[in-house]
């Protein structure tokens, strides 16, 4: 221990006598493993880590190939109605628990803890939820059965839920908690790192299955006063079960199918002609569902690309590791000569390795923590991304690796000469070594050669960026904000209808406000009604092409206050009430799909069902709807006064100045109504509509700043290396300049091998990036993978660093005096 202890007071002394080296070691050490961390946070997140819960070996999640004709879903695979879910239930086959969960919003939901209102992710279960999965409570108690049964109002608040917004105090349970104005009373806490069975979302609390209409899943209003309990033909319900001991996922399908699609035609009677009844799947639940397709492909790319920058980390450090320990040489040398062994210089060299991978290691810790969250941020995950037991065995892995590499590779450098170097007074000859020289020069060609590639991946994913983010949308979204509403209390469409024309009114008047509408489904938000309509009252023939139409109810002048040009007749207004003709508003596809070579106004639209019809007054210019990169489809609007919605709609204002700046004057409004109700998820239209290019957004701010990481560990090795070189020519720069050479040849004879190195490394890194590039094909929207502009910008970044680099370098080799360089001699 004494001699370890003297290792480290030694190579701190080192370390002190070299702060700069220092410096740019931990600085290139912590962004290259703090980028790595938080990548591989992410990606053990969102593709490595197992659903936390009791043996999830045997847990799955129930799919189906469809739902039948006559119904509508959620989710065609992965929502079930209530029926199917009763009678799976109760079977006694291969699943020993069948578990259903649906949340009680397509996003959040309004809740209130003693005054404030807010809004939060919920979600209803079934009572065997938590001792199903085998989730362990930390404080209180999870559902039984009977408080499925009897839909107790009890909640079980998720661990982050009780430190974000409990400050986790232990007296939370018996406490209140309002859920769209119902009073639910909290009775435990799920256990720390259990936050729910929905991929890439973080529930704070659950209650058990109700049957009251303000608890509705999905936030959807009764269906002719029917909830999701009583309607058959919803789809809506999302299923987990657990395997019976010895049962195998094919064994337990079989032993339930007939259950199953006996139970999918209650409510429906007997299936269609030709009707091909839905079949039930069952998959592994070790890890959430769908986040691999969503996340895996651009994941792994980013851990390659973060790979590469860590590499040029990697040898940058050694690289500098070799040409400081080539000042050292005569230390090494006098220190064999004195009969210390080999291997213990390589213990000393080893603790100065340790020494400088400690810095490092944590300032990556500390870069990591702030990256990870802002990953988060970019790529909207809502699951905790916590640094786990993995993460922290791979970091250690690296800096392992880090301080072996750091120990190892300047070893064979610093004992090359041996102890007879200790003799030896010429500074020409104790550092010249051309072999190490052609090892760093390689070293950095490589290097460039990488930076290339990162630069031609990251300048195409952020040229795809911009075509995305310029892609028109049909109006213009400065001065929009956006929030949605879901009215409690209320019972009756003219109800709804009434409260939603008070608060438009209310909304109107505030200072700053240019006009107000609503809608049912928010713009930019992924959601949308799809469904056949009728024109003309029948039907549309479909050899042309699918039937089916977006739709969506808005209110008075929501074209106005969006931008969205009408063509031709007129936008919805006030005087379009429950008790005048019904109308809707079509889009030019629309019209173009379905009534070509027509006047659309005065035509009629309607649900396939018959049950509403209206007459079209208005055509509008194609904007985009669900997102900022989807293609046109034909949509129709309807008036939401004269359709029965009583529930959550979506308010737009159109305001003078910063957009955000109306919210505390919106919330005031909205409180006066009613105190329980917050603004849900309110943002500016535009940032609603980025969201849906979340995952472009994070692959190009990524590969930009791997890109630009590169460029600067590129410049510092490059630095480093002609540093070292000039160093060990100044007896032979002194000498030339002795003999009559001029500054500008110096100069030159320095900046010239910093070209040749650029261009080996050019030479390399384009081919390769050609390679990547064609990997980053289907990532890329509006761009060629070999786009000449992208190549051409990162082949002239890459030459100007290095001359850049080299300037330094280059004058102080032109700056050396040859007297002084004679005499150092």
């Amino acid at each position: 221990m004494a001699t370890f202890l003297s290792y480290v007071r030694y190579g701190v002394r080192q370390l002190r006598q070299t702060p700069g080296f220092a410096l740019v070691c931990t600085l290139t050490l912590g962004l290259g493993i703090g980028a790595n961390t938080a990548v591989f946070s992410v990606m053990n997140a969102v593709l490595l880590k197992t659903l936390p819960v009791a043996d999830p070996d045997r847990v799955v999640y129930l799919n189906t190939s469809g739902s039948p004709n006559r119904t509508g879903t959620i989710d065609s695979h992965e929502t079930f109605s209530y029926p199917v879910y009763d009678a799976l239930r109760q079977q006694h086959g291969g699943l020993e628990q069948v578990i259903a969960y649906v949340p009680l919003s397509n996003g959040k939901v309004a809740v209130r803890y003693e005054a404030q209102p807010e809004e939060a992710e919920g979600d209803m279960v079934s009572g065997n939820f938590f001792s199903g999965l085998g989730v362990k409570l930390a404080r209180g108690r999870g559902f039984t059965e009977p408080d499925e049964a009897g839909h107790a109002a009890i909640a079980v608040v998720s661990y982050n839920y009780w430190t974000r917004r409990f400050s986790r105090s232990p007296d939370v349970v018996g406490k209140t908690l309002y859920v769209n104005g119902v009073p639910i009373t909290i009775v435990g806490i799920a256990a720390a790192g259990f936050e729910g069975a929905d991929a890439g979302h973080s529930t704070d609390f659950w209650i058990p299955l109700q049957s009251r209409v303000e608890l509705n899943a999905w936030g959807n209003p009764p269906e002719e006063g029917k909830t999701y309990r009583d309607n058959a033909t919803w789809w809506c319900l999302r299923m987990l079960a657990r395997l019976a001991p010895g049962v195998t996922q094919a064994q337990a399908v079989a032993q339930v199918q007939s259950t199953f699609q006996t139970a999918a035609y209650v409510g429906l009677g007997n299936p269609e002609p030709g009707e091909q009844r839905p079949v039930l799947s069952l998959r592994e639940a070790k890890n959430f569902p769908g986040y691999d397709e969503q996340y895996g492909k651009p994941l792994r790319m980013l851990m390659a690309m973060v790979g590469l920058v860590l590499l040029i980390a990697f040898s940058n450090v050694v690289m500098l590791l070799m040409a400081r320990n080539a000042t050292r040489q005569r230390e090494f040398a006098l220190r064999l000569a004195l009969g210390a062994g080999r291997g213990e210089l390589f213990r000393q060299l080893l603790t100065e390795a340790l020494l400088l991978v400690a810095l490092g290691g944590a300032l990556a810790w500390l870069f990591a923590a702030f990256a990870t969250q802002a990953l988060a941020a970019w790529a909207q995950i809502e699951s905790s991304l916590a640094p786990d037991n993995m993460v922290l065995l791979f970091t250690l892995g690296i800096l392992v690796l880090a301080a072996l590499l750091m120990g190892l590779a300047p070893l064979g450098f610093a004992l090359s000469t041996g102890a007879g170097l200790v003799w030896k007074t010429s500074a020409a000859t104790s550092n010249t070594d051309a072999g190490k020289t052609r090892i760093g020069k390689i070293i950095v060609a490589l290097q460039m050669a990488l930076c290339v590639v990162l630069l031609v991946g990251g300048g195409l994913l952020i040229r795809t960026l911009r075509n995305l983010q310029h892609i028109p949308l049909g109006f213009s979204t400065d001065g929009l904000v956006v929030f949605g509403v879901n009215p409690q209390n209320i019972h009756s469409v003219p109800q709804g209808i009434a409260f939603y024309q008070e608060l438009m009114r209310k909304l109107r008047v505030l200072p700053g406000v240019n006009s107000v509408t609503i809608m049912e489904e928010r713009l930019g938000s992924w959601w949308s009604n799809n469904n056949d309509m009728m024109v003309d009252g029948k039907l549309p023939d479909k050899t042309n092409g699918p039937a089916w139409v977006r739709s969506n109810v808005a209110g008075p002048d929501f074209f106005h206050t969006l931008g969205v040009p009408v063509l031709t007749g007129r936008d919805f207004a006030d005087s379009d009430t429950a008790t005048t003709p019904r109308v809707g508003i079509v889009n030019e596809l629309f019209a173009k799909r379905f009534l070509p070579h027509q006047d659309p106004l005065g035509h009629t639209i309607g649900t396939d069902d018959g049950k509403y019809q209206m007459r079209i007054v208005g055509v509008v210019k194609d904007h985009k709807y669900r997102s900022i990169d989807e293609a046109p489809i034909p949509m129709a609007w309807y008036m939401y006064a004269q359709i029965p919605i009583t529930g959550k709609m979506q308010v737009e204002l159109r305001v003078r100045g910063e957009p955000l700046a109306i919210l505390p004057a919106a919330r005031k409004v909205v409180e006066q109504m009613d105190p329980n109700l917050p603004l849900i998820q309110p943002t500016t239209q535009q940032a609603q509509y980025e969201t849906t290019i979340s995952q472009q957004l994070l692959f190009a701010r990524l590969a930009g700043f791997f890109g630009l990481l590169a460029v600067l560990l590129v410049a510092t090795g490059l630095y480093g290396t002609l540093a070292y070189r000039v160093n060990n020519r100044t007896v032979e720069i002194g000498l030339r300049m002795a003999v009559g050479a001029r500054r500008g040849q110096v100069v030159w004879m320095v900046l010239r091998d910093s070209l040749i190195l650029t261009a080996v490394g050019v030479a390399i890194g384009v081919p390769l990036a050609c390679l990547t590039a064609r990997a980053l094909s289907s990532a890329l929207y509006g761009v060629k993978p070999y786009d000449g502009v992208t190549y051409l910008w990162a082949v002239c970044g890459v030459a100007f660093v290095a001359v850049v680099a080299s300037l330094v370098p280059a004058r102080r080799a032109a700056n050396v005096d040859p007297l002084s360089a004679l005499r150092a001699d």
